[in-house]
């Protein structure tokens, strides 16, 4: 946080910074870098979780976890392009609004799983993440893209991404430390406790998505 605070400090003294944070007042770009952070920060802190459960839980083989994991992939991958056009046809917030609350659905559905329980408990939480995953990952790209100055689309898509990658570090390196150690007493808390937190910023991302005055193009292209 220092670092951060340091680097914001930096950048709005300089004349030319590498970072002009007015674009981050643009809503546009500010709902649609924060709607990046937050997707991976719950997905990626959460497939961490879901992996360590698979594997040091239900004992399952690497090899068998990963194929346990492929309804959540399955819909990321073939959905994505399908509902990439969908924005590019509405625009970006309805699709991001459907994507965060149904990912909020998803870490919902991971609240029955226990130690003892089947694979099938945790088959419909991945199979709705997997498909909230692919609404949001093309309708977030969109969102920040659709209201640029000119000549800033490669800096407003590198801040994308880096909120991207930044989001998904924090979440597994916060769920990680709350859910401790796979098969540990407080494993499975651990693993309710950080889906109510993604599912809790899931909403809170919505709601910040419905309520700002946010200026998008949907003839725009929508980057996937």
């Amino acid at each position: 946080m220092a670092l951060l605070a340091a680097f914001v400090v930096i950048e709005n003294r300089r004349e030319s910074p590498m970072l002009p944070l007015g674009l981050l007042r643009r809503p546009s770009i500010a709902v649609g870098t924060i709607g990046s952070a937050i997707m991976n920060f719950g997905i990626n802190g959460m497939m961490l979780l879901i992996t360590l459960y698979l594997q040091g839980v239900l004992r399952l083989s690497p090899m068998t976890a990963g194929a346990a994991l492929l309804p959540l992939f399955v819909p990321l991958a073939s959905l994505s392009a399908p509902f990439g056009r969908l924005t590019g046809r509405y625009g970006p917030r309805p699709v991001m609004v459907a994507g965060l609350v149904t990912l909020a659905v998803g870490m919902g559905l991971l609240l029955p799983v226990r130690a003892a329980s089947p694979y099938l408990v945790l088959l419909p939480a991945l199979t709705v993440i997997g498909l909230g995953a692919a609404l949001l990952t093309p309708s977030v790209v969109a969102l920040a893209m659709s209201d640029l100055p000119p000549g800033r689309e490669g800096l407003v898509s590198a801040i994308n991404n880096t909120a991207r990658q930044a989001g998904g570090a924090i979440g597994v390196a916060a769920f990680g430390a709350l859910a401790g150690t796979p098969g540990g007493p407080r494993f499975i808390g651990g693993l309710h406790g950080a889906a109510a937190l993604a599912g809790a910023t899931y909403l809170g991302a919505t709601a910040l998505t419905l309520t700002l005055g946010l200026t998008t193009r949907p003839h725009r292209k929508t980057l996937v």
